[in-house]
């Protein structure tokens, strides 16, 4: 009996037969991304608790078996759930998905990694709750905690979420655990109320890195604002919107807008998450140029882009200034400004129906998405799920799953400076790459604070297509490196861009890895994920191993 085989028979007497799975069926969709791989997956371990996650870590060092961490698995465009290196054992905390804890009056939500959007979400309306989450523009069905730990974006005051969570459980990769801050301390009453404690931080070590599987974690919440109302704008080019960018900077600077709380897509992009490719309209051709755009029906107009936000204040008065505001900031660098608060709403739901005969729009879904479920509000969306099956010419189906449908997306992640030049340059690289490789250029951007942006543009094509993939991998590179040569690198990486990494400049990959060689010298957990260079600035210094981090997906 080889390691393997014994490893499999001892985590089975740990977590029972039906949560070992080695069937060829199932472990072959779990080799399944949204773009090629060829990674292979012998088997995939379920631990339903803290405690057995432990015991499959001390049984995985002592047989030598990597193995490779996520949440829920739902990291498309970045990898999903295939691991980076070949032959990792999946292990996948979707069984541990209980909310362990929850405070009203302190604002917070402890849970564990198999806990989704939807089901907080679901849970804090239940409770009839004036708090809500900050969600992702992913599916509902993504892990807080998973999304979290790779420092995804979301939506929301809140939406950088890894810098409003805390209390960490974390078990190390020879089975240990830990808890961070002031969790480690019995009896203490503040454990989930900051992220300090006392001594180092330990939180960040775990965040983008496989030197910890995460098993709990708390999530601070956000009040409901007095007065909620939401936007909606447009610009008609790219010059339009470097304009506009500037604009919205000084806003976000002073204040007005809030972090995380404006998100701006091109008509690419808005299209997609609203319809397939219009095979019909081009007779077969791609790349859609920009000018079919113009002949689909969409309540978002005929502008090269679209921005939504939403705006929170104390009272009516505030509320008002607020919009003045934004208004008299934005003007003259706008095609269209249109706010929805809560009397717009009831107007327009009044005259839904004459509007849809004039327009063609459905004016519900509108006011809905933007205002009365607003994301910016808490209310999980899975329209940007959609948009991955932009080129396939098959049906919507029911129950979105990209993997399962071979829908072809792969993602960047690029920081840029949140200034007008910075942005259109960054988009022109997206747009030449993407026009090159004759895929439409999908760009989104969202403003964590005044000073940078994180870009999200996407390639997005069908995996049944012959040759796809790989035409997808090399525009993917092509902008990847352009966009590192403009200085803007990116914020997350999935598995197919890792290794595009420059080295540090300094010692920082060898202090990493020195940190891994402590804690998982067999390197066991999560290998291959986050592999950077890893070459020091001193002339003839070498990293021992390659650093991986980044055990979870989202």
């Amino acid at each position: 009996m080889n390691s393997f085989q014994q490893a499999i028979g001892a985590w089975t007497d740990v977590i029972g037969s039906e949560a070992v799975i080695t069937d060829r069926e199932t472990t072959q969709m779990a080799q399944t991304a949204t773009f090629a791989t060829v990674q292979q997956v012998p088997a995939i371990i379920r631990p339903a608790d803290r405690f057995q996650v432990q015991k499959c870590m001390n049984i995985a060092r002592q047989f030598k078996q990597a193995v490779y961490v996520v949440s829920k698995g739902k990291n498309w465009g970045l990898g999903s759930r295939v691991p980076a290196k070949d032959r990792s054992i999946l292990m996948e905390l979707d069984r541990l998905n209980r909310i362990i804890d929850y405070d009203e009056k302190l604002g917070y939500l402890t849970v564990e990694p198999g806990v989704t959007f939807r089901q907080a979400s679901d849970f804090l309306r239940a409770k009839g709750s004036s708090l809500f989450l900050s969600v992702i523009g992913g599916h509902p069905e993504s892990s807080l905690v998973g999304n979290a730990l790779e420092r995804g974006d979301g939506v929301g005051p809140f939406g950088e979420r890894i810098s409003h969570a805390c209390a960490m459980e974390v078990v190390l990769p020879n089975g240990e655990c830990i808890h961070t801050g002031f969790d480690r301390f019995s009896g203490t009453k503040v454990s989930k109320l900051t992220r300090w404690g006392v001594g180092p931080c330990l939180d960040g070590l775990f965040s983008q890195s496989n030197l910890g599987i995460v098993t709990r974690m708390t999530f601070w919440l956000m009040a409901k604002p007095n007065h909620y109302q939401s936007y909606l704008l447009t610009a008609k080019d790219l010059g339009g919107l470097r304009d506009l960018s500037d604009a919205l900077r000084e806003l976000q600077a002073q204040g007005v807008i809030r972090s995380n709380c404006l998100a701006i897509w091109n008509s690419h992009k808005m299209i997609a998450s609203e319809q397939q490719y219009p095979w019909r309209l081009t007779s077969g051709r791609t790349p859609l140029p920009l000018g079919y755009l113009k002949k689909i029906k969409s309540p978002w107009g005929n502008s090269e882009w679209i921005g939504v936000g939403g705006l929170y204040s104390a009272s009516k008065q505030h509320a008002k200034a607020d919009r003045r505001i934004v208004k008299t900031k934005l003007r003259g660098k706008v095609d269209r400004l249109i706010f929805f608060n809560e009397s717009k709403s009831r107007f327009l739901k009044w005259a839904q129906r004459p509007l849809k005969r004039i327009t063609g729009v459905d004016v519900e879904e509108v006011v809905r998405n933007l205002y009365s479920e607003s994301i910016f509000l808490g209310y999980p969306t899975s329209r940007s799920t959609k948009s991955t099956y932009w080129r396939k010419k098959t049906a919507l189906p029911k129950k979105m799953d990209p993997d399962r449908d071979r829908c072809g997306v792969i993602w960047l992640c690029p920081v840029v400076p949140f200034q007008g030049d910075h942005i259109t340059r960054a988009i022109e690289i997206v747009i030449q790459t993407a026009s090159e490789y004759t895929f439409e250029p999908h760009v989104a951007f969202i403003s964590p604070s005044e000073r940078a942006v994180y870009m999200f543009p996407s390639i997005v094509y069908d995996r049944e297509v012959q040759g796809e993939d790989e035409k997808a991998i090399a525009c993917h590179d092509k902008m990847f490196r352009a966009m590192l040569t403009e200085g803007y690198f990116p914020y997350r990486l999935g598995i197919q861009s890792t290794e595009l990494i420059p080295p540090a400049r300094d010692d920082f990959d060898t202090l990493v890895a020195q940190f891994k060689n402590v804690m998982d010298p067999d390197n066991i957990l999560s290998p291959g994920r986050y592999v950077f260079n890893g070459n020091s600035h001193h002339e003839g210094t070498q990293v021992p191993f390659k650093i991986v981090n980044a055990p979870y997906g989202s």
